[in-house]
């Protein structure tokens, strides 16, 4: 389900640049290739060359946007220069700017998600995009602990109720479910966190 190899970066973004703008316009579900081909200026050759349907379409994005957002957030993880606190710190800092910067996309995710998330090839990609997230709080957890840090019983468990309520927060503010300030939300969320994890704030 993946775009075909030849795709290159600048024709990508090009498509989905004009993919939001029509999600944003009419809605994941009334946007039609069509749209997307008028919106862009390509050919529906070109276009239909690239990515097979709208939903193909939807999920490169996806992969695109999980896997740009793991490999910044991998590389805070990876700094050894810096305490477990402090990573979490970074990584919650990180998250915000996410959250700050990916409304719209979120927005259409939520819709998106609606209409597809029944079908095993968003069910599959998503889990493998999910795992190294998982996988990133848990090492900066377990290293919070074996520092002294961090006050923990379920690591694993931990981890995913930490990723759920930011991605709640997120997939929430995006279908447009709350009202409150942004900034509100997530530093409510943040102080909720570090005091969890018994880290003074």
């Amino acid at each position: 389900m993946s775009p075909k190899a030849d795709v290159t970066a600048e024709r990508k973004q090009q498509i989905y640049q004009a993919a939001m703008i029509c999600f944003n316009r009419k809605g994941y579900y009334q946007t039609t290739m069509d749209d997307i081909v008028i919106e862009s200026g390509l050919s529906k050759g070109a276009l239909y060359w690239y990515f097979d349907s709208k939903k193909q379409l939807f999920i490169a994005m996806l992969q695109d946007f999980m896997v740009s957002a793991g490999h910044e957030w991998e590389l805070i993880v990876e700094d050894k220069t810096m305490s477990a606190t402090d990573k979490l710190r970074k990584s919650l800092a990180f998250f915000r700017l996410q959250f700050e910067e990916s409304m719209d996309l979120f927005g259409i995710f939520v819709e998106a998600w609606a209409q597809t998330h029944y079908d095993e090839d968003v069910q599959n990609l998503t889990r493998e995009l999910y795992e190294p997230y998982l996988i990133y709080m848990q090492r900066i957890i377990k290293q919070g602990i074996a520092q002294g840090e961090f006050r923990v019983n379920d690591v694993s468990a931990t981890s995913l109720v930490i990723l759920t309520l930011f991605d709640g927060l997120t997939l929430a503010a995006g279908a447009g479910m709350i009202d409150y300030e942004a900034n509100r939300l997530l530093d409510a969320a943040e102080v909720l966190v570090l005091q969890g994890l018994g880290v003074e704030v």
